[in-house]
């Protein structure tokens, strides 16, 4: 069955709703059921929603309505260029220019007979053993693997780009032991690039925010039943891993990172018991998290939102944790922790922090976090 292609939204796009949700409903249909066909016009928030502004396919009066998001089914397009949001348009580039090659990597044929069997590896592995070609590729820096593979003939019947990885110019053998070794030599910079200040933030009190990030990983085995549950993950569904990070309010740093630990583990409880509640009052400093750190035994060491803030209080700390989220949204940019982890939680671990010492070097250079401006808050509260 035929992978179905997802659609994206933007102006023009026909899309299915259900009716009864559509606002204003005067004079439309209620029933449960029901549904209508619309074009989209624009999109925005309402709060935190995601909603669509469109009128109805073959309305002449062109009125407009509007609709959370969770109730429209796309079911096509407009132009590339009429996509509502930047992602989108990327995606829909690489998805073509995937499926472009899919299609022409499906209309090469394997030969009969496999490479493991085939007469062009046993001469290979001839000229591997006369010294003619290099059995680590380093040794020979100007016998390249598109050299070897004109050598004889017989290569002519294997695709080259199966035998080999493109980016690494590796073949897979070679080169998931070299991505692994980057991998750990990377991880490894988290010393030099992870670490509390040594200025303990001057005088700010409120140092930094909180957060847990979940990972879907494979399912753990467990001695007596088909799945552990201390590692399900509410946010997935599945099994998961959980990582703790602490960001820097004040400037572009990840400051704190703290795991794995299974994702059955809640957030509060890797704060108390982990060392971050400790590390805090150690350096007499507080941190902002969201509502699932909420405890009345450690409130002067985490503040989260209640109802008790003032309302630049209140924007302030929302902002904080919006920036704190597009740090996350950075993670998992890399799909290695986007999608199911089909490795080792030591893996995991490498993995993980890599990619965290990746970001950070993303936040210094080309991709900062924006600024909470706490100044401008204020003020815009004395305007209003």
């Amino acid at each position: 069955m035929a992978k179905k292609k997802r659609l994206f939204p933007g102006i023009g796009a026909k899309c299915t709703i259900l009716t009864r949700f559509m606002k204003p409903n005067g004079g439309l249909s209620k029933e449960k059921d029901h549904r209508s066909i619309v074009v989209l016009k624009e999109f925005f928030y309402e709060g935190h929603r995601l909603c669509f502004r469109f009128n109805l396919d073959g309305d002449d009066q062109q009125k407009i309505y509007h609709l959370n998001a969770r109730y429209v089914r796309i079911d096509s397009e407009g132009g590339i260029d009429d996509f509502f949001f930047e992602a989108d348009k990327k995606k829909r580039h690489d998805g073509d220019a995937v499926d472009k090659a899919e299609a022409i990597m499906s209309k090469k044929k394997e030969p009969a007979i496999k490479w493991k069997h085939s007469r062009a590896r046993q001469l290979l592995y001839q000229d591997i053993m006369d010294n003619k070609v290099p059995l680590d590729p380093k040794d020979d820096l100007s016998l390249s693997l598109e050299d070897i593979f004109s050598m004889h003939a017989e290569y002519a019947e294997y695709d080259f780009e199966r035998q080999r990885e493109a980016t690494f110019q590796y073949c897979p053998s070679w080169s998931r032991r070299k991505i692994w070794f980057w991998i750990n030599r990377i991880a490894a910079l988290q010393s030099e690039k992870i670490f509390w200040p040594k200025d303990n933030f001057g005088n700010d009190i409120w140092a930094i925010t909180v957060d847990g990030v979940h990972c879907w990983i494979q399912e753990p085995t467990h001695q007596e039943f088909s799945k552990d549950t201390s590692y399900f993950s509410h946010k997935y569904n599945h099994a998961g891993l959980c990582y703790q990070l602490g960001i820097s309010i004040g400037s572009n740093r990840l400051v704190w990172m703290n795991g794995p630990f299974p994702a059955g583990k809640s957030d509060l409880k890797i704060f108390k018991e982990d060392g971050l509640k400790a590390m805090l009052i150690a350096k007499k400093k507080m941190c902002i998290a969201d509502g699932g750190y909420a405890g009345s035994d450690h409130i002067h060491h985490c503040s989260t939102p209640n109802i008790h803030d003032s309302r630049p209080v209140r924007r302030f700390k929302a902002r904080t944790l919006k920036r704190h989220e597009k740090f996350n949204g950075l993670i998992k940019n890399f799909h290695s922790v986007d999608c199911r982890f089909r490795h080792s939680i030591g893996k995991f671990k490498s993995v993980f922090e890599a990619i965290c010492v990746i970001c950070q070097y993303q936040i210094e250079t080309d991709k900062p976090l924006y600024h909470v401006l706490v100044e401008d808050v204020l003020l815009e509260d004395e305007v209003e």
